[in-house]
């Protein structure tokens, strides 16, 4: 049986007026759908990364089922390479469904300073971008993405070292002050160990000494650390600070002395 052309034409036509309706249909229904992104909570994991915790609204007010939403973003470390990367999948959301979920974006502190070294000393942006993906009435793909920026903080802002004093502590041994001061900006509170070493000239290791690092979000820190250094080897001196945190270990910054 031959079935004339004009039939299969006809039905070819309607078919693809039906899915052009239906279509439309199913994207008119998304004007009221709800994407809400609520503000980031940052906590610090186990693995001494940043959990960006970020609370997603979403409410399907269309006609249909949404399937598929898919929820991604990442973060560049600013040469750009991604820093971090996070999917967030839900498989359905039916009909008049609403739904409270969180995005969690990880974020490995340690990596991303060994890329951008400056972002120990200076308050920034990082920048990023989330994509978001569905599928209407569980046919008609949609997506829509966002590129956005999030602040940085310096742990180490206008961090300074010096030697504040140099003064005889008795007959053979001078005593000299390393001053470390510096402003927490970051998302954490900053913990761990600032280190001074003085050398002589002949590169010989003459002392060290160490301080506790312990500073809240957006406090100041300050200390100062003793070495002793024998008379004959005042002429000339080096110093070298070092930070060892669970974040970054940041060193030598030297600070050369004598002629």
């Amino acid at each position: 049986m031959r079935i004339p052309i004009r039939i299969i034409s006809i039905a070819t036509s309607a078919l693809w007026a039906f899915l052009i309706i239906f279509s439309a249909l199913a994207l008119y229904s998304m004007k009221d759908f709800q994407f809400n992104l609520g503000q980031p909570q940052i906590s610090k994991t186990e693995d001494s990364e940043l959990l960006f915790s970020i609370p997603v609204f979403v409410v399907n007010t269309g006609f249909y089922n949404i399937a598929h939403l898919n929820i991604s973003t990442i973060i560049l470390n600013g040469k750009g390479s991604v820093a971090a990367q996070a999917f967030t999948f839900v498989s359905i959301l039916g009909q008049g469904q609403t739904m409270n979920l969180t995005h969690n974006l990880r974020l490995n502190v340690t990596d991303l300073l060994q890329t951008r070294q400056s972002l120990l000393f200076n308050d920034s942006e990082l920048t990023g971008n989330i994509r978001i993906g569905m599928t209407a009435a569980e046919v008609v793909p949609i997506e829509a993405s966002s590129d956005f920026s999030v602040p940085w903080g310096a742990p180490l802002y206008n961090l300074t070292v010096a030697v504040s004093q140099f003064t005889p502590a008795n007959a053979t041994h001078y005593q000299a002050i390393i001053s470390v001061s510096f402003e927490n900006h970051a998302f954490f509170d900053l913990t761990g160990i600032a280190q001074a070493h003085v050398f002589s000239d002949a590169n010989a290791l003459i002392d060290q000494n160490q301080t506790d690092i312990y500073t809240t979000q957006n406090s100041k820190y300050n200390a100062n650390l003793e070495l002793y250094i024998p008379m004959r080897e005042v002429l000339r001196a080096r110093f070298e600070v070092f930070f060892f945190t669970p974040f970054f270990n940041y060193g030598p910054l030297v600070i050369p002395y004598g002629d």
